[in-house]
């Protein structure tokens, strides 16, 4: 009788990918995630979806402890090579990249966006582009709602651009299937050439002032204020004694 092989323990499996992603990140190289997958028993799918749930964790725990952004960029890149490979789905990526840009500030946003368009020819490949295209149009649309059209004016073109140079011009995100248009909004023009006001420089009627008599004040002057010393206040007032109170 043969032995029954050894069952899937996804406590165990967790924690030893998640050892193993540490591992990678401090060799910078994928191969100790490689080892591990191979040497875990269980199905590929339920592999994968161990080996996702650890990058999570290790992203979770960077994001807690407020490491660098190089930090965060690094097991996003793990997770790209490791659907590569073919051992993680390929959605990881574009949720790992979802969970950091919900809960960094702005600043940082924008020095991960960067290293979101630098791999835009990597989620346009055929292993991202079906799998991380609707995860990437979400992101898009979630950080324009956060920043400020006046004041992040540069940043919401960057991620126009990138949306532009992401999808196809036959994208169905992009085209109006239904022939749906705004027939309420009319726009006022004129039929002949002579009624247009185009070009005619806009005058306004300048009222004229009253005329001002000998001694008024115009306008334009100012009030004079005249400035006496101390001593000359005092004389007044011993002169002028019936008009001044001491």
């Amino acid at each position: 009788m043969s032995p029954t092989p050894p069952l899937f323990s996804l406590p165990e499996a967790r924690m030893r990918f998640t050892k193993s992603t540490r591992e990678a990140l401090n060799n910078k190289n994928i191969k100790p995630l490689l080892c591990t997958f191979s040497q875990l028993p269980g199905s590929e799918n339920e592999k994968k979806c161990t080996l996702d749930q650890a990058f999570r964790g290790v992203l979770e725990e960077e994001i807690i402890n407020h490491s660098s952004c190089e930090n965060v960029l690094a097991i996003i890149s793990l997770a790209i090579g490791g659907v590569t490979e073919g051992i993680c789905t390929a959605s990881t990526p574009f949720v790992l990249l979802g969970d950091v840009l919900d809960c960094l500030p702005l600043d940082q946003c924008d020095t991960i966006f960067t290293f979101v368009e630098k791999n835009v020819a990597t989620w346009k490949s055929s292993t991202f582009y079906s799998a991380g295209k609707n995860y990437l149009l979400r992101m898009c649309n979630d950080l324009l709602r956060r920043l400020s059209k006046s004041q992040n004016t540069v940043f919401c073109g960057r991620i126009q651009l990138f949306l532009a140079r992401l999808f196809p011009l036959s994208e169905k995100s992009g085209l109006n299937l239904q022939s749906q248009f705004n027939l309420e909004n009319v726009t006022v023009f004129n039929t002949n050439e002579q009624e247009s006001t185009l070009g005619q420089k806009h005058t306004e009627d300048r009222e004229e002032g009253m005329d001002v008599e000998e001694g008024e004040m115009g306008d334009d002057e100012a009030p004079t204020t005249w400035i006496t010393s101390g001593t000359q206040c005092n004389a007044m007032r011993r002169f002028h004694g019936k008009l001044f109170s001491r």
